[in-house]
């Protein structure tokens, strides 16, 4: 019996120092398991957007700097940075984003005492700088400006499970409420990417309550360019030809 002891204490020890080795390797194993277990998505990443070819009797435009194919009878928009239907039931915008001057607007507006709040990330639960810490850790390096409007493509396509296993302290707490917005974002928009000619393209279809799927945006990332983006949205229930348009896609 005593022998017995002596083996089952040999045995056990040898099981807590393996724990012991385990959990100093891998000190986010314990979440690891919480998300695989709790999120569905959290090892997804963005599929590929099947391109289709545009219809010949579609138009050729030019907006804010994107070049696309889209019906020759929609008309520009006041802006000149959009189209529409006769019927103002379809339309399309495109937006083009500088994070470096967006920021420093805002630091602008805040310096002359703006009495709203303009600290983009006020609507966060971490800091801008736990952010880039825990992107960083997991060998994600942030751009010097527009974090925030990008995290949304970091955290579909770049951000699994198995990143929290060598996270310790704050960026373990970043990587659950990363892994929660992740799993929420899967089920309010089906996403897509596109390697084009110069740039990356991630395709959203919006779910949202109210949008049917007959919404979608595709944000435009140029090559060796982390301050501009371009953003096309389009409105229109005939999703083929929501998919030539998208398909045709060029920067100018």
């Amino acid at each position: 019996m005593k022998k017995a002891l002596t083996i089952g204490g040999a045995v056990l020890g040898v099981l807590l120092a393996a724990a012991l080795v385990i959990f100093i390797f891998f000190p986010g194993l314990p979440t690891y398991l919480k998300v695989k277990h709790k999120y569905e998505h959290i090892d997804d990443r963005v599929a590929e957007f099947k391109t289709v070819s545009a219809d010949a009797d579609l138009g050729s435009f030019t907006l804010n700097g994107v070049k696309l194919k889209a019906p020759a009878d929609w008309e520009p928009n006041t802006t000149g940075h959009g189209l529409r239907s006769s019927s103002e039931k379809s339309s399309l915008l495109v937006i083009k984003n500088d994070y470096q001057s967006y920021e420093k607007t805002l630091s602008d507006l805040e310096a002359l005492g703006s009495e709203y709040d303009l600290d983009p990330w006020s609507g966060y639960k971490y800091t801008e700088e736990d952010y880039r810490h825990f992107y960083s850790t997991i060998g994600i390096e942030p751009p010097q400006y527009g974090l925030n409007l990008r995290m949304l493509w970091y955290m579909r396509d770049d951000v699994t499970a198995k990143d929290c296993l060598r996270l310790r302290g704050k960026d373990r707490k970043v990587f659950l409420e990363v892994a929660e917005s992740k799993e929420e974002s899967a089920k309010l928009e089906n996403m897509w990417k596109i390697k084009g000619s110069g740039f990356l393209a991630y395709v959203g279809q919006i779910m949202y309550p109210g949008f049917d799927g007959n919404t979608w945006t595709v944000n435009i990332f140029p090559d060796g360019n982390e301050n501009e983006h371009y953003t096309v949205t389009v409105k229109c229930s005939d999703e083929a030809l929501i998919k030539q348009i998208i398909s045709s896609i060029e920067l100018e």
